[in-house]
């Protein structure tokens, strides 16, 4: 699990509900896309110079990972 302040979490969380979207490229983006939890999918919005970007398997494990609950059902003996 990486630590990712909360615009980075926003985003991947937003990402994982909405799909694909468009954001301008900074270093909170960035990062992510170097963690491999998000990667662009290449199309461009020339107008407002934003990339699209999709979660990865990565950053959907990554969320799972820190917001399933754990199992409430009591262990067998």
């Amino acid at each position: 699990m990486h630590k990712l302040p909360p615009g980075s979490l926003y985003r991947l969380q937003t990402l994982a509900q909405t799909g694909a979207r468009f954001y301008k490229m900074n270093a909170y983006m960035r990062r992510l896309e170097v963690l491999g939890l998000i990667v662009a999918t290449g199309r461009r919005e020339p107008e407002t110079d934003c990339g699209e970007y999709r979660i990865t398997d990565g950053g959907r494990a990554e969320l799972k990972e820190r917001y399933d609950p754990p199992p409430t059902d009591p262990p067998k003996t």
